[in-house]
């Protein structure tokens, strides 16, 4: 479902549209893959699903629309993790924050190829601006939420159903009003690169920093 709705997307970027569609083949791949090892985990605590009913309860085309459907599903199947250790660039936002990896190498469902799964962030919050070797994509499915793509961009007002794609290394930042916001995310390419930020992303005389990825 993901895939085809990465394939209809209506990209007008020849690099975004190549993107897509390898995003596209990726998942398309792991679908048609069958030894899948399922792992377990311990519980974590994750402050910002507290608003999974609110942003769910406020979605236009809850039993409508598949996709949104097939995220409400599985917000009880991903494994959830505030995903960063807490520090002065973190603690800002990581109240409201909440990676929640279906597969991947932390997934349900391992995978050390791609990443698949939701991303939920709390109302009036800012994930501020960073970049990973990874490429990304994020397909909004409830509540208002506005992306910034390149260092300085300005932030856009994304509507469901829209994707948004993140290439290798590219500064990029999400920010929520009052309500949250639910999005499919996916990630490929160096997935076990680790992510860095600058003060101002702008800066490329500014050293680079790495927040710490919290681990089992």
């Amino acid at each position: 479902m993901v895939a085809q709705h990465l394939r209809s997307a209506p990209l007008t970027l020849p690099a975004d549209r190549d993107l897509a569609d390898r995003f596209a083949g990726l998942l398309d791949e792991v679908g048609e893959e069958r030894a899948w090892t399922v792992q377990q985990g311990s519980p974590r605590v994750v402050r910002a699903l507290a608003h999974i009913p609110a942003v769910l309860d406020g979605a236009d085309g809850l039993g409508q629309w598949p996709l949104l459907d097939a995220a409400a599903s599985a917000v009880g199947a991903v494994r959830w993790s505030e995903f960063y250790a807490e520090d002065e660039w973190s603690r800002p936002f990581l109240h409201a924050f909440a990676n929640g990896e279906g597969i991947g190498p932390d997934g349900r469902i391992r995978h050390d190829g791609v990443i698949l799964g939701l991303f939920l962030l709390g109302p009036d919050a800012l994930y501020p601006p960073h970049a990973h070797p990874a490429e990304e994509f994020y397909v909004p499915v409830a509540g208002p939420v506005e992306f910034e793509v390149g260092a300085g961009a300005g932030y856009r007002s994304i509507p469901p159903g829209d994707v948004v794609l993140h290439h290798s290394n590219v500064s990029h930042s999400i920010r929520t009003g009052p309500e949250p916001s639910l999005s499919v995310f996916g990630w490929a390419g160096d997935i076990a690169a680790p992510s860095w930020y600058r003060a101002d992303m702008a800066d490329e005389t500014q050293p680079v920093s790495h927040p710490t990825i919290l681990k089992d």
